[in-house]
């Protein structure tokens, strides 16, 4: 199946979306702990142990998302998605409001990127360099200074973290997906109109110490849904593997 997941538990289903360049290994401490519910992670398409499953855009992966749901019979659940795991979950939410119990977003760019980086992203040259980063003789050195810049203080990031990030950018086609879900993100548009008067829980969680989308995003991302906001101080941009205690509490709530 070209869909990693990995579905446990019973009670209530809970649906876990991770970020770009990692995997639903970051989920492992929820599944450890998962208590009265049913927890269901997939690796993004291309990512981790997952081949290609969707293309790489919130939209389509939330689409495909839903039909794999559905082959599991799950009618309802609560969606947490992390980062670009955060605006799938906004697509399926504002395109399910009947079958959605309960949204968790952290750390998820759903206002867009700086002008700049959009032309970057399209400048034909962002393709090559694309598909020569995973060969570059720094790759490795590269990768984890890129993980520990995004990481808080109130920890720091251990070996296997690492090997998880490793991991999950070997998977065939990364690079040429990556790409087109950092241009989806630029082009981006989040269903505030719909997500703000729905008729279920909206929580958002953010790091305090997050260098990839500030607090102040968050902040504004909370007002637009009409939701809980809460910040974890200490806390970086990789909240499930710094902060899994926050997500279980938002989740079982």
């Amino acid at each position: 199946m070209p869909l990693h997941f990995r579905d446990e538990g019973e009670g209530h289903p809970v649906v876990l979306v991770h970020g770009l360049g990692a995997s639903s290994r970051v989920f492992d401490p929820l599944f450890e702990k998962r208590g009265p519910r049913r927890l269901i992670s997939v690796d993004l398409p291309r990512s981790g142990r997952s081949r290609h499953w969707a293309p790489s855009t919130p939209e389509a992966i939330g689409d495909a998302l839903v039909r794999f749901l559905d082959s599991r019979k799950v009618e309802r659940f609560h969606f947490f998605g992390h980062s670009f795991g955060g605006l799938v979950a906004l697509h399926v939410a504002a395109s399910h409001l009947h079958r959605v119990e309960g949204l968790t977003v952290a750390s998820a760019p759903a206002l867009g990127l700086p002008m700049e980086l959009k032309l970057l992203l399209h400048n034909p040259m962002a393709d090559l360099t694309t598909s020569w980063f995973g060969r570059m003789p720094m790759w490795r050195p590269a990768l984890k200074s890129w993980v520990g810049m995004m990481w808080g203080s109130k920890s720091q990031p251990e070996e296997h973290h690492y090997e998880l990030y490793e991991e999950a950018t070997q998977a065939q086609g990364f690079s040429e997906s990556m790409l087109e879900a950092l241009r989806a993100v630029g082009r981006y548009r989040a269903p505030f109109d719909v997500l703000a008067n729905a008729p279920f829980p909206r929580r958002v969680l953010w790091g305090e110490k997050d260098r990839l989308v500030s607090v102040l995003q968050g902040e504004q991302l909370a007002r637009a849904l009409r939701a809980d906001f809460k910040v974890l101080p200490d806390v970086g941009h990789c909240l499930p593997e710094e902060h899994p205690e926050a997500i279980h509490d938002a989740v079982h709530g």
